[in-house]
């Protein structure tokens, strides 16, 4: 794949974190009524006023994770072969995950945390570590064969 193409990959998934964070239908409320929907459906249910309160935490946080984590990986990729690729990567996601909370703080029903911004940072840097791992094995894995 191209350096260019690979580029175009990463401004398509800023592009998804920003709609994520501009429509209304990903506010904490709106998660909050589809998971007490769903719910509703199981048998251990949404009884009570505690309800998806937890579980709408749970999966909010997940996605905050899992989007900047692949932010990262792809920021990771596009970087390379430069030898400064995990810290660019995880920069630019960093970078990236502080202005999409300040693009949050003129949005009607998001707040702006800077906790999100460091659960953010660590998605990616969890995310990096997983690659770094991963290309450290393949490397291992590579030499065996090749003796």
């Amino acid at each position: 794949m191209s350096q260019r193409m690979r580029w175009v990959f990463v401004i398509g998934w800023c592009v998804v974190i920003y709609c994520f964070s501009e429509f209304s239908i990903f506010t904490g409320e709106s998660t909050e009524r589809v998971l007490r929907h769903l719910l509703a459906y199981w048998p251990f249910g949404a009884q009570g006023d505690g309800g998806a309160s937890p579980l709408n935490f749970l999966v909010r946080k997940s996605a905050h994770v899992t989007a900047f984590g692949i932010l990262a990986v792809l920021v990771f990729r596009a970087l390379l072969p430069r030898r400064w690729a995990y810290i660019g990567a995880w920069s630019f996601a960093t970078l990236y995950a502080a202005t999409d909370e300040w693009h949050q703080s003129f949005e009607p029903g998001r707040t702006a945390a800077v906790t999100d911004v460091a659960i953010d940072a660590c998605g990616a840097l969890v995310a990096l570590v997983v690659v770094w791992m991963w290309r450290r094995v393949r490397n291992v894995r590579r030499k065996e064969i090749s003796v």
